[in-house]
């Protein structure tokens, strides 16, 4: 087979879970001969820019730093590229890509969507960007000649909503890059003694609440808080103005091995998001055994079941929280080893890539006998 992945900012990743599960299948579809892979990348996210990367084709394509344009421009011409190649499956990585979608089916192209999570509730995008999500959601249930879902609860969600059927396949946990303890030098952490909070900064993913509660406890252990937030400087603002003592805001890192050590050092890993589906940086503090603190939305509690400890958005709940968990490390570091277990057996890449093989297949096959 020959599959194109559309919809991501490219490999290797270099910011999303998105991106990270494009890389990691892209790489085990060619590493098991199973698949040729093209990639599509956005130009400006890459310095050097090799023609393959360990086999997977990469084509770049422009793609400007606008908000709410800069994925669809890049999709848009994604697609105008890939209908002009012979390709058996074409991925799309988000749904608001639907209209793309549409005018591939309209060309012959097989194409199977990926879902994500409930885009439309966002909090930083206005009712028309809304509208859209919803839109989108709806027309990819209906054009897509398959939907993968990475959580149970998306799954449901659209089978009630638009009597959709989906394959569920959840991220992978592990990272192969390995760890780099330096991080902690650098950071002037001692292993096991801070708290951790990896997240695009946007008001869904709730960093301003985590802060504030935070703020409010007792808790002397640091609070550390990875990631950016480049379309939306007035709510980074928010965030430094909460912050203060104890609370570092140290960028988004790229380099996966310090950010691995990062999670395998954090005493509490704190998981705000909530519009779902499955996200990867729980998934791998998770794997990196550190204890996860989740907002009580189904997406969280499906992921981490019953070994996690969950709060809910009201205030006070999850600074009282705070303060008892560093009471009680030996909970704690049971917690951490009981989630890393879980996402070793749960949450596994070979899993990921080989249930991906079978849909891809299956949906050839089907298109070939109609």
């Amino acid at each position: 087979m020959k599959i194109a992945i559309l919809g991501g900012r490219g490999i290797p990743a270099c910011y999303s879970g998105y991106d990270t599960l494009i890389e990691e299948l892209s790489l085990g579809l060619v590493k098991s001969n199973a698949s040729n892979v093209i990639v599509y990348c956005r130009w400006n996210y890459y310095q050097s820019r090799p023609n393959s990367y360990y086999g997977v084709q990469l084509v770049y394509l422009p793609a400007p730093r606008i908000k709410a344009i800069e994925s669809l421009f890049h999709s848009f011409l994604s697609s105008l590229h890939v209908i002009l190649h012979d390709v058996d499956v074409v991925y799309f990585v988000d749904p608001a890509n639907a209209p793309f979608c549409l005018f591939l089916r309209f060309f012959g192209k097989i194409v199977v969507v990926h879902t994500d999570g409930l885009g439309w509730k966002r909090r930083k995008w206005g009712m028309l960007a809304r509208r859209y999500y919803k839109f989108c959601e709806w027309l990819c249930a209906r054009i897509a000649n398959a939907l993968v879902t990475d959580n149970p609860v998306m799954q449901e969600y659209y089978k009630q909503e638009y009597g959709a059927d989906s394959v569920y396949i959840s991220y992978g946990a592990v990272c192969s890059t390995g760890m780099n303890e330096i991080v902690y030098e650098e950071l002037g952490l001692s292993p096991k003694h801070y708290m951790l909070v990896v997240a695009r900064l946007e008001p869904e993913n709730n960093t301003d609440f985590v802060v504030q509660e935070y703020k409010q406890s007792n808790v002397k252990m640091p609070l550390i808080v990875v990631g950016d937030s480049p379309y939306n400087s007035r709510y980074m603002s928010r965030l430094h103005e909460l912050g203060g003592n104890n609370v570092y805001f140290v960028g988004r890192i790229d380099d996966q091995p310090r950010l691995n050590a990062l999670y395998a050092g954090a005493y509490l890993y704190i998981h705000g998001h909530e519009v779902g589906g499955t996200n990867p940086s729980l998934l791998r503090a998770m794997h990196g055994g550190a204890a996860p603190v989740v907002i009580n939305v189904p997406f969280n509690t499906t992921v981490v079941g019953k070994l996690g400890f969950v709060f809910e958005r009201k205030e006070g709940d999850l600074s009282k929280m705070l303060e008892r968990l560093v009471t009680i490390p030996g909970e704690v570091k049971r917690a951490g080893q009981k989630a890393q277990a879980r996402a070793q057996v749960h949450f596994r890449w070979d899993t990921v890539i080989k249930k991906h093989e079978q849909l891809f297949r299956r949906v050839v096959v089907t298109k070939k006998g109609t």
